[in-house]
Formats: structure tokens, sequence, C-alpha cells
């Protein structure tokens, strides 16, 4: 399991946890069903949490894509209101 505290940009505190799990699901052509591992996302804040179930392809593909997005990504600075 992976599991960090930080402040996001309006410094709020923010956790983090990633971890392994297991799951199931069908095949939405062939409606065959799979077991597989799986990675569980969690991003907890003061006032939200959002957790998602994904397989460890589209895991790896979410890597991949904020890597490459945050890396061209300018607009990495808030300004207050």
């Amino acid at each position: 399991m992976y599991k960090t505290n930080f402040n996001n940009e309006i410094n709020n505190k923010i956790t983090l946890k990633i971890k392994n799990v297991k799951d199931s699901n069908k095949n939405n052509k062939t409606k065959n069903e799979y077991k597989f591992d799986a990675v569980n996302i969690q991003l907890i804040g003061p006032t939200s949490m959002s957790e998602n179930i994904i397989t460890y392809k589209e895991a790896e593909e979410l890597y991949l894509g904020l890597k490459d997005f945050l890396s061209k990504n300018e607009m990495k600075t808030f300004k207050e209101i």
C-alpha cells in the first residue's frame, strides 16, 4: 500500500491511498466474468472523498497519461481571488 498526506493548492490537507485489491467484472461483449487483481485509489480531503477501483492496465495507462500531461502542462500555479 502507498499512502501520503499533502496540502493541495488551496492549503487543504489531502490523503492519497493506493492499494492492491481483488475485483471481478463481466466483459461487456462476451458477458464472461473475470476475477483479477486491481488498484484502489482514494483521495480524501476535508470535505470530499473520491475512490476508484481500476485494473492494472488502466493504472499503467493513467500513470503514463499523467506523467505526459503534467510534464507539458504549464498551469501549475494558482492565484488567490
